[in-house]
């Protein structure tokens, strides 16, 4: 049993020096800033839709925070 359950994928990163979506953890410094200024840009672009009182798009601030929320997944992802 300890055979079926090791030969299980279950996502898993291949090594300790990927993410589970495989991304290589050896120089994630420029990964990281350019989830950070992708998160402000985005963050800025739903401050001035939500501003935008005569015409609110709720599918369109829902669609940024989950673009923003995903990112910052991600974003923690390579912190750990």
């Amino acid at each position: 049993m300890g055979n079926a359950i090791a030969s299980l994928n279950l996502n898993r990163p291949q090594c300790k020096r990927q993410t589970s979506g495989g991304v290589s953890l050896c120089n994630i410094e420029p990964v990281k800033s350019q989830l950070l200024t992708e998160m402000v840009a985005l963050e800025q672009h739903m401050e001035a839709l939500s501003s935008d009182a005569g015409a609110l798009d709720f599918s369109m601030i829902q669609t940024y925070k989950e673009m923003i929320r995903s990112r910052q997944q991600f974003f923690n992802e390579l912190n750990h």
